[in-house]
């Protein structure tokens, strides 16, 4: 199981480094990339750049797209 926590206070990163090495079987990992929500930013220039490679008639409107979802939901709760 993985687990991330994100510390902002340097003197606390510490603390809890420490507090955690002493537990078995927890590994620190340090990642040096910067994130935002949790996610690497790589992962957003990649939607982003997946966003701008998008055309016209690539999309749906918006009233399209809620049709689809009713339509899903209907679907999916006629299963049950």
């Amino acid at each position: 199981m993985n687990l991330t926590i994100e510390i902002e206070d340097q003197e606390n990163y510490l603390f809890i480094k420490e507090l955690l090495g002493r537990l078995e079987g927890v590994k620190i990992v340090k990642n040096d990339y910067e994130t935002v929500e949790g996610l690497p930013i790589s992962v957003f220039e990649k939607i982003e750049k997946y966003g701008e490679s998008l055309k016209d008639e690539d999309m749906i409107s918006k009233k399209d797209f809620f049709k689809f979802i009713d339509e899903e939901i209907c679907r999916l709760n006629s299963q049950k």
